[in-house]
């Protein structure tokens, strides 16, 4: 699972949920609680409501809970329920019914009395239910007509998702119930959207007034959509809360971070950006991002600048953009046997059209080879748009890749928009992670590749498109093909030529790869790097390869203030990976164990291997591998090595 996707789960009181699993998984569990609470399919509802007084004090904890989804987000959905047979309800964290908004004739149809402010849904009560089985798992939840544990409940479908507020502590639970067999999945869409939108109203009503705002998505086109990533910073940089998609958006949880850190602008420079102009910025991922800043409404008492926003960062606005979307394949060639496979591969099919998978690890550079194709080819001159499928709601997947014109359905922007094929026309598009895109997304994306023409949702006219299209996984696609999670016909449109990255721990350019970050990072001027540190990104793991290595420059980067960077300027993290890994003996110990099974292996795959876990001790490998000294020394010099 990648860490887009990991950022998917919903958060509990600032810390990640572990209770994300599959739907069956979900109701399945919901049943068993039912059945734990001693309730039975036949039961009727209970109908559990709130004293006078009780009532009065969740009415007013919850106040602004009300206010804002009220007069705030339902107008911008409002055709939901006059189009549709269809109930918003909204409850506290309590699972007591707050509000309800929609049409009478579908209230009617149910038990009235559930409806009325103050009566409970919690599964205790009410058995299955997407608002109280919302509140249990901390997630969204979509709950069909016969999954509802109580057959009373069983003449509606329902989609509800938590609420949480600026601390990330949940407050309540939005649902939209209908009796109509409306799109589960667009409905799912719509209730995650608008619980989003309560929650930014809810984070801008905290710190509008004293606090820096940045609103930024994926595309020039969506920045400000309801869908939009969320973060709040003050006049010293550290970001103070931001809503579960921006941590999504930039792979990582945000909040106490330095803004510097997370865009690679200084606060200073960030804070005086003009509020109507677009700025770009790569994020701690190393996705592009595009956004709008919103200063505060007040003036505000200057605190002292963070020291990190004394670190240079190469060309604010586009921080390392400005140099790695310029790099060609031959740039990327630092000296690594398999990096250097992988770019000669590349380079031989650079203006043909062969589609391009490119496999490795999370984080092992996969986005900046496939811009390093691009800059390479005749394409270099149109655009490269980079798409990660793992980062877009999947109820939304189609719309952002296809686009879709004014009024396609509820919540559209109301220009339209031309999505991600369109804007790819003339150059190039990467699918990064496409093993995370719905089967149904594939069916449209293999014609759309198939007859090179676009239609947008709620068009019947097509566009017709010329890109080339280049494929990133950290999963192999060929697995997923045999479980039937990824379409055998697709994966043979767009596996022209399979390259492998390697991950960061089996490269032996470390050295040569620190100076090149370096010296984006620092715009030529970078400083020395002591022995020791330098051993020690040798040794390293990296789990995080080398979207880790540019991280953890960063940070030694503001703690040396540009003087030589020393092991104690190294953040904690990178110690504790060091330690976590098997030492040398246990390494080889076991090898020992796998001897004849290396000696079925190709030597080139394993002698690297063997080398770095015996600490390059020559009589150790002769031993484990079969063969005498002199071949080994041969086979070293052969692969760089010695």
């Amino acid at each position: 699972m990648t860490v887009l996707l990991l950022f998917e789960r919903a958060w509990i009181g600032g810390q990640m949920s572990d209770l994300a699993h599959s739907h069956d998984e979900v109701i399945q569990a919901s049943w068993k609680r039912c059945r734990s609470f001693g309730l039975n399919p036949k039961s009727a509802p209970a109908i559990i409501r709130l004293n006078k007084g009780d009532w009065e004090d969740a009415q007013g904890k919850s106040k602004d809970l009300i206010v804002t989804t009220q007069e705030q987000v339902l107008p911008y959905y409002e055709n939901i329920l006059v189009n549709s047979n269809s109930l918003v309800l909204l409850a506290d964290s309590s699972g007591n019914l707050l509000s309800r908004w929609g049409r009478p004739g579908f209230i009617n149809q149910m038990e009235g009395h559930l409806f009325e402010q103050g009566t409970s849904w919690l599964e205790r009560f009410n058995g299955t239910n997407a608002v109280g089985t919302a509140l249990q798992t901390g997630e969204s939840v979509v709950v069909g007509r016969d999954e509802h544990y109580l057959i009373a409940n069983r003449y509606m479908t329902a989609s509800a998702a938590p609420i949480f507020n600026s601390e990330r502590e949940l407050v309540g639970v939005l649902n939209i119930s209908s009796d109509a067999y409306l799109p589960t999945s667009h409905v799912n869409g719509m209730v995650k959207v608008m619980t989003q939108s309560v929650e930014n109203q809810l984070i801008m009503a905290t710190y509008r007034q004293h606090y820096y705002t940045l609103v930024f998505n994926n595309s020039e086109d969506n920045h400000t959509s309801q869908w939009a990533g969320l973060l709040v910073f003050n006049d010293a940089g550290e970001i103070v809360a931001a809503n579960r998609r921006a941590d999504l958006l930039v792979g990582h949880v945000l909040k106490g971070l330095n803004i510097e850190m997370v865009t690679g602008i200084t606060t200073l420079k960030l804070s005086a950006h003009p509020e109507n102009q677009t700025l770009s910025f790569l994020g701690i991922s190393n996705y592009r991002l595009f956004g709008t800043l919103k200063r505060p409404l007040t003036n505000m008492i200057r605190a002292p600048q963070s020291p990190l926003s004394s670190v240079k960062i190469k060309n604010d606005s586009k921080p390392v953009e400005a140099v790695s979307g310029e790099r060609r394949l031959s740039d990327l060639d630092l000296g690594d046997l398999k990096m250097q496979k992988a770019i000669k591969q590349a380079a031989s099919v650079v203006n043909s059209d062969i589609p391009l998978v490119i496999q490795g690890e999370t984080g092992a550079g996969k986005e900046v080879f496939a811009k390093a194709v691009h800059a390479s080819s005749d394409r270099a001159d149109k655009k490269f748009v980079a798409v990660n499928c793992a980062a877009i709601p999947t109820e939304l997947v189609e719309s952002e890749l296809f686009g879709y014109v004014k009024g396609a359905f509820t919540g559209a922007n109301n220009k339209g928009s031309m999505g991600y094929i369109r804007q790819a026309d003339g150059g190039t598009l990467l699918l990064d992670e496409i093993g995370d895109m719905p089967l149904h997304v594939q069916a449209r994306l293999l014609r759309v590749l198939q007859e090179k023409a676009v239609t947008p949702l709620g068009s019947t006219d097509s566009y017709p498109v010329d890109f080339r299209v280049i494929s990133a996984t950290h999963q192999p696609l060929r697995e997923a093909v045999s479980k039937k999670q990824f379409r055998d016909d697709l994966y043979y449109r767009i596996n022209g030529l399979t390259l492998f990255l390697p991950s960061l721990a089996e490269r032996n350019d470390v050295k040569a790869l620190v100076e090149r970050l370096l010296i984006e990072l620092t715009e030529d001027n970078q400083p020395p790097v002591s022995n020791e540190v330098l051993n020690l990104f040798e040794q390293h793991p990296w789990p995080g390869n080398i979207r880790q290595l540019f991280n953890t420059l960063r940070v030694a980067l503001a703690l040396s203030d540009g003087n030589m960077i020393h092991t104690h300027h190294l953040p904690d993290d990178f110690f504790f990976d060091l330690k976590a890994q098997p030492t040398s003996q246990e390494a080889s110990n076991t090898y020992q164990n796998e001897a004849p099974l290396l000696q079925t292996l190709g030597w080139r795959d394993t002698l690297p291997e063997l080398y770095s876990a015996t600490d390059g001790n020559i009589t150790r490998i002769a031993e484990l591998s079969g063969v005498s000294r002199n071949t080994i020394y041969k086979r070293l010099r052969a692969l760089g090595l010695k």
